[in-house]
């Protein structure tokens, strides 16, 4: 869930809920929904800058709403991952009825 406000012609804040974790500081694909909802319905321009309490965004929605977002990036961890799970990966069936082509 997510409310979005816009805060200038390009700009919009924005707060996130997502079940079983609560409040969310950061979400990339939300400022990139509530950017192109905002174009979309005309109550900003694009580029837009999301604001959201974990840090702010640069959302360009084109013409045919196709979506960039920049932003900072860090590292927040690292982890190792077992050659049983990588192996089990090679296991999976593709996804069938996907249009690879972006």
């Amino acid at each position: 869930v997510q409310l979005a406000v816009p805060t200038g012609p390009r700009a919009i804040s924005i707060l996130i809920w997502e079940r079983g974790a609560g409040e969310t500081q950061a979400s990339g694909s939300s400022a990139c929904a509530a950017a192109c909802a905002g174009v979309r319905l005309g109550l900003v321009k694009s580029p837009v800058t999301v604001k959201a309490p974990g840090g702010t965004l640069e959302i360009t929605v084109d013409p045919q709403y196709a979506i960039t977002m920049k932003g900072p990036v860090m590292e927040v961890g690292r982890g190792e991952m077992s050659s049983a799970f990588v192996s089990s990966l090679g296991k999976i069936p593709p996804a069938k009825n996907v249009d690879p082509t972006p």
